[in-house]
């Protein structure tokens, strides 16, 4: 029986020990020791913006977010209708009105879509990295600019990708990443903020802490809503050492897809992770989408077939306009309709065995073929 392959699987390099032993031997543990502004420096100075604020979470980076730009009730934000929901329910917790747009041919918020569906309540575009692959970032940079509106982007799942010369998170007027298990790099748990207006790191620091007062008299008087929403020096230890090791993860999952592209080269029907010639993709994941024209069987037949041959996969993300919490009345989706109905991806990890992309290939060749064991 061949060895049981995840999705996905954290990796820890050794230096984190060290890190962690660092920090322990100076008793610092707390989110007000030296090691988390050590922490958000490196990671500012990493992505090349002015300011980084370390937060438990992707999820409430996004929540922050919304909040120190304003974003309230009766607000819209446009977001992409494929996408992670954990983007929703940070503008749903403001009271904002989520406006989703289709997909475009890279997995994102489609340009002309996202355009199209400015309104006098616009206050934000939202624009989400998906699965490693950068969104057309410049493009709805000017569309938030000729509007006036914000630009937050969420690279959660795309660390470390770039647009040209840039980073990604570099072009929004803050931009939230995720440090969950499943990520490049990884605190555990955590996220990090970005920003090159101090105003707004500022902001963040505040509220990210309570709201505390600034000095003796004032540390228990509270003038605004705040969150406790720290990183502990634990996580920032940890994603000190990780942070190093950015280029070699991103790395991996890179060489995964490409052997993943070979394997796969000749499935009939299916339609491999798109990579955008004006932009570098780092393939958090691997996705795969069948065409039900040309590929025999379904999307959960394939699903079923790898795993039973020890192989884990992952159904894509629900459409936003499919979700139960939303309330969608209007627009048309047929590309998130498509990439839900009919994708899915496939593990990738730093340290995959080299034989995985060959064992998917064998069994989708199978079941192309109508083989049902």
């Amino acid at each position: 029986m061949d060895e049981f392959v995840p999705v996905c699987k954290p990796h820890v390099w050794g230096d984190e020990i060290l890190e962690l032993a660092r920090i322990l031997d100076a008793n610092w543990l707390s989110a007000s020791t030296p090691v988390v502004d050590e922490f958000e420096q490196a990671f500012a100075r990493r992505i090349g913006v002015g300011h980084a604020i370390a937060v438990v979470n992707g999820t409430c980076a996004l929540e922050l977010a919304f909040d120190v730009l304003g974003i309230g009730p009766d607000d819209e934000v446009i977001v992409p209708d494929f996408c992670m929901f954990s983007c929703i329910l940070a503008v749903v917790r403001r009271g904002a009105r989520p406006v989703p747009v289709d997909a475009d041919n890279t997995w994102n918020l489609d340009v002309d879509s996202a355009r199209a569906a400015i309104t006098p309540r616009t206050r934000a575009i939202l624009a989400v990295h998906t699965y490693g692959h950068p969104a057309r970032i410049e493009e709805l940079r000017a569309i938030a600019c000729a509007h006036k509106v914000a630009l937050v982007e969420d690279a959660a799942e795309a660390l470390g990708a770039t647009v040209g010369s840039r980073q990604v998170g570099t072009f929004g007027d803050l931009s939230c990443f995720s440090l969950y298990a499943n990520k490049a790099i990884t605190t555990g748990e955590g996220g990090v903020i970005v920003t090159d207006s101090a105003e707004l790191a500022d902001k963040l620091r505040w509220k990210r802490n309570l709201c505390f007062g600034t000095d003796e008299e004032s540390r228990f008087t509270h003038e605004a809503l705040g969150y406790n929403f720290r990183m502990s020096a634990l996580q920032a230890a940890f994603g000190l050492a990780q942070l190093r090791h950015l280029d070699d993860a991103n790395q991996a999952r890179i060489e995964n897809a490409a052997a993943y592209d070979e394997a796969l080269a000749d499935i009939p029907g299916m339609e491999r992770q798109p990579r955008g010639h004006w932009c570098h993709n780092v393939y958090w994941v691997y996705g795969i989408v069948f065409n039900p024209r040309r590929f025999p069987e379904s999307r959960i037949t394939a699903q079923r077939a790898l795993r039973a041959a020890g192989i884990e996969t992952r159904r894509f993300f629900t459409p936003v306009h499919r979700q139960p919490l939303i309330h969608t009345t209007c627009g048309r989706f047929p590309n998130s309709q498509r990439l839900w109905e009919h994708g899915f991806y496939l593990p990738s990890f730093i340290g995959m065995p080299a034989s995985v992309p060959a064992r998917v290939a064998e069994v989708l060749h199978r079941v192309a073929r109508g083989e049902r064991r």
